[in-house]
């Protein structure tokens, strides 16, 4: 592969894809509590009003806690959030890296193997982000493992 193959097919492709999903998960995080913060000011309003003329309201306040926990069980569940912060930063990373290469700046600078040198950063930073991922899950089924095998006193 050569080095402008790699870099339109490989780092361009990379950029723009982690750009692309941090934008998304960001959308999403953010509409996501968005939604939680209202639904939940609602309900302590919709509590205040007089209950025995406005028999709806009660079934208002059943339907916005139940969308609270709705939303705030998918923003945890699909994490958002770390996504957004991790797509981001790894873009961000890559960006930066594909500029000190272009540049010839350090630790590219008077080389002769600083393609190699930079093909192996850019898959190191790809890589490390996949590692975050595989953490983030391991711990995800720990703590269900944890919460599954708790043992209720009789």
């Amino acid at each position: 592969m050569t080095e402008e193959e790699y870099m339109k097919d490989r780092v361009d492709d990379q950029i723009a894809w982690y750009g692309k999903k941090s934008g998304i998960n960001k959308k999403y995080y953010l509409w996501s509590n968005a939604l939680i913060i209202v639904f939940a000011a609602l309900i302590p309003f919709f509590a205040g009003l007089d209950a025995e003329t406005l028999v709806w309201a009660k079934y208002l306040i059943a339907l916005l806690g139940v969308l609270t926990a709705t939303f705030t069980g998918i923003s945890a569940l699909y994490k958002f959030q770390e996504k957004w912060m991790t797509y981001r930063i790894a873009g961000e990373s890559l960006k930066r890296e594909k500029l000190l290469y272009l540049t010839g700046a350090q630790p590219y600078q008077g080389k002769a193997s600083s393609f190699p040198e930079f093909v192996r950063t850019m898959e190191n930073i790809m890589n490390n982000e996949n590692a975050v991922w595989t953490q983030v899950i391991h711990k995800k089924e720990e703590s269900s493992e944890t919460e599954d095998t708790t043992v209720i006193p009789k």
